[in-house]
């Protein structure tokens, strides 16, 4: 069985930039978007997620510490589980969404 090598790992440092923005910008304006991606376990997930202001919890922070901001990490608000989720660019293997 063939595996597609997702996009984003033989992109080049700007067109990754580029692709990073465009999917921050889909899931600020869009209400719903379906992102599937590979977990750390090699299962598939799919998780149905925005960045939209009004659809979104707002973020409470449990602790003092402060973490570094990694550009490779895209966090995002799980509608199904409303809560707070993250998935690494690299890992993406389909992005669905309606206009």
């Amino acid at each position: 069985m063939e595996t597609k090598v997702p996009y984003y790992v033989n992109a080049t440092e700007e067109e990754r930039k580029i692709f990073r923005d465009w999917l921050v910008n889909l899931l600020e304006t869009s209400s719903t978007v379906k992102i599937s991606f590979k977990k750390k376990d090699d299962t598939i997930r799919e998780m149905n997620c925005t960045l939209d202001p009004e659809r979104v919890k707002k973020y409470e922070k449990k602790t003092d510490r402060t973490k570094t901001v990694n550009v490779e990490v895209c966090p995002v608000f799980d509608l199904d589980k409303q809560e707070w989720r993250s998935f690494r660019f690299e890992t993406i293997t389909e992005i669905r969404f309606e206009l």
